[in-house]
């Protein structure tokens, strides 16, 4: 219990827990965003891509860290925001000349919350909203060519997405400093260079189905 205390109260340990939280989620996030290009190689690649997850031994237990990690990572940060805009002299500082802060950086808070409300809608649509066989039999390419065959459905991911890529270019392009390394340009503009790429391929997957999918 103290040590969680710790973790929470903190402000080095809970930096690099953000820091840390965040980045396993972007390694869930290239994970995620590979698989889901298997689409493209048509319905039988996709349907046993989604049967091997969902019959994983160990599938819940990664869901659970998934959700304990984004939780922290949410309310930690939502938290730390609200004290800095308490704090004297914060408005003053954040728009100082000369400061690192963009756009993306300023406005996280609101991009988190975006992204947890698109997580909510998107994982009850996706895992448990599909009509047909239940289970690790279920037609996830025909679902997913359904979904994304509809434009209002693409136009909301799409923007959704680009709020998680603009959250990703904050948070990739701080990650270092939070594990306490000296700030270095190349650092910060590689971790930048990551999440725009990311961000491309995330935007790009329903707009691609939108586009293509009919053919395949």
């Amino acid at each position: 219990m103290n040590r969680l205390f710790l973790i929470v109260t903190n402000p080095v340990l809970r930096a690099v827990m953000l820091a840390l939280t965040g980045g396993f989620l972007v390694f869930f996030l290239c994970i995620h965003i590979t698989g889901n290009y298997l689409f493209f190689g048509g319905a039988e690649i996709y349907n046993a891509y989604s049967s091997f997850l969902l019959g994983l031994p160990v599938i819940y237990a990664i869901e659970a860290v998934l959700v304990t990690c984004i939780l922290y990572h949410a309310i930690v940060g939502l938290w730390q925001k609200l004290r800095r805009s308490r704090a004297r002299g914060y408005s003053v500082q954040r728009n100082a000349p000369g400061s690192r802060r963009n756009l993306a950086a300023r406005y996280a808070h609101i991009s988190g919350i975006v992204i947890a409300v698109f997580l909510v809608i998107h994982v009850a649509t996706m895992k448990f909203g599909e009509p047909g066989i239940p289970g690790p039999e279920r037609d996830m390419w025909g679902y997913t060519l359904v979904m994304f065959s509809r434009g209002w459905v693409v136009a909301l991911y799409v923007l959704a997405l680009t709020v998680v890529g603009l959250h990703l270019f904050h948070g990739l392009g701080t990650l270092y400093e939070s594990l306490g390394i000296a700030h270095r340009t190349w650092l910060r503009r590689t971790g930048q260079g990551v999440a725009i790429m990311l961000g491309i391929a995330y935007v790009a997957f329903p707009v691609l189905v939108y586009v293509f999918g009919g053919s395949l």
